[in-house]
């Protein structure tokens, strides 16, 4: 009987936990083009996803506080978003840390 009652509560957290970002689209990948309005994303399936920036949007490197700034093409990204009255993506938090590794060179073979 205690089980099921945990079982019974766990459920209940985990729902309200998936709805809690609502209509949120989550965007992630790496950083390859920004302007002072959006940032294209690409995604691992090379699909490339726009978002529009806002001045009320949070912003984290390696979860601290950042400035949108700090942002380079490069860094890996998570958005949160939503559409706007548009259809158009817009940021509501950006967090994002360190650039890709780079792939290794290939070394020369000698014969």
């Amino acid at each position: 009987m205690t089980n099921k009652m945990i079982l019974a509560i766990l459920a209940l957290a985990f729902a309200g936990t998936l709805f809690a970002h609502g209509d949120a689209v989550h965007v992630t990948g790496v950083v390859r083009a920004i302007t002072a309005d959006s940032v294209t994303v690409e995604s691992v399936k090379h699909e490339m996803t726009t978002v529009l920036l806002t001045p009320k949007m949070e912003v984290t490197r390696s979860k601290v506080k950042a400035d949108i700034k700090d942002l380079k093409v490069g860094d890996r990204v998570v958005i949160h978003a939503t559409k706007n009255k548009d259809g158009k993506l817009e940021a509501e938090e950006v967090a994002f840390g360190p650039a890709a590794p780079a792939a290794p060179a290939t070394a020369a073979v000698k014969h």
